[in-house]
């Protein structure tokens, strides 16, 4: 899995999207749909950065653009 932890999440579904099954998924702890990746921040991957991936859906815990990963609750 590469390291795309702080990166938009837009960018990393264009990079792997066509080759991998992944999630994203509201990380402010509000449920929010994640309707347009490209609003948004990627703050945590499930597998971590650097892991390989043995498990799908990926899962992508982001917050939007603005706002700080500091307040994200980790799932």
């Amino acid at each position: 899995m590469p390291d795309v932890i702080g990166g938009n999440a837009g960018r990393a579904y264009e990079q792997m999207g066509s080759e991998l099954d992944m999630t994203f998924k509201d990380a402010s702890g509000q449920g929010r749909p994640v309707d347009d990746p490209s609003a948004w921040k990627i703050c945590n991957s499930q597998p971590g950065p650097n892991q390989q991936i043995t498990d799908f859906p990926v899962i992508f815990e982001v917050v939007e653009v603005s706002e700080s990963c500091e307040g994200a609750t980790p799932k």
